[in-house]
């Protein structure tokens, strides 16, 4: 019988081994696989295969502007929303204050404050009325004169009225007192007997003192008081005769 030795496992020879080039990536890919779902999508993928640049693509976080809010991807990706910063501004004061003096005149503080309550700061504002008065868009010299013209003709207001409305206007006073230096003093005073006279006329039924007391009242009212307001009130009721020989019992 023949014996034969074999030789130590460590001494036996090895078969060749086949060269793999995918074997690294086959190693990657099985570790991916062990990690947890949220890491493997944290970390970029780094694979050579053509097929894992796409899935990497697919996973990719999109980039959708601030303003298409309700944008969404086709293919399902992560959104991310980003402030383009680009975003229209206002108009200036100085346009708002061009607008506003198109609809209507405005005095140079009722121009400010409304530029203020559109929201404009207090600085812009004042930079935006000097730049219409360089313009010549604001007259507050004007303006006075004008609502002081139609206040006396159309309204009969008296000179106290007429400063008081023209300062509810913001007007400077420089502007209001130049407006009613031009206000002459007779026709001020042929104004309120007039006034006086034209009220008196309704009131024949009433008895002296009662009508007195009301036409002073309605004077008062226009502006006039004092001791013109009632000489011409006594002038008026004596002109109609209102009250003479009156007696009223209630």
């Amino acid at each position: 019988m023949a014996v034969r030795f074999l030789p130590a496992p460590e001494e036996r020879p090895r078969p060749p081994r086949e060269d793999r080039g995918d074997l690294a990536e086959v190693i990657e890919f099985r570790s991916r696989l062990r990690r947890p779902a949220a890491e493997a999508e944290a970390e970029p993928e780094t694979s050579a295969g053509a097929e894992s640049d796409g899935r990497a693509e697919n996973h990719r976080p999109r980039l959708v502007a601030a303003v298409e809010p309700s944008f969404e991807p086709a293919d399902g990706g992560p959104v991310v929303s980003v402030d383009s910063g680009d975003e229209p501004e206002g108009p200036t004061a100085y346009e708002d204050a061009v607008k506003m003096l198109a609809r209507k005149p405005l005095s140079s503080g009722e121009l400010q404050r409304a530029l203020v309550v559109a929201g404009h700061p207090e600085v812009d504002a004042e930079e935006a009325v000097a730049t219409c008065e360089e313009s010549l868009y604001l007259d507050d010299a004007g303006l006075a004169c004008s609502v002081a013209t139609k206040l006396r003709d159309a309204k009969g207001e008296s000179k106290a009225r007429i400063r008081q409305k023209l300062r509810e206007r913001h007007l400077p006073d420089a502007a209001i007192e130049a407006a009613l230096a031009d206000l002459d003093d007779e026709a001020e005073f042929e104004l309120l007997a007039q006034t006086a006279r034209d009220r008196a006329r309704r009131m024949a039924g009433l008895d002296r003192q009662t009508a007195e007391r009301r036409l002073l009242g309605f004077l008062a009212r226009r502006g006039w008081s004092g001791e013109r307001a009632t000489r011409a009130a006594r002038e008026a009721l004596d002109g109609t005769g209102s009250g003479r020989g009156t007696v009223r019992f209630r």
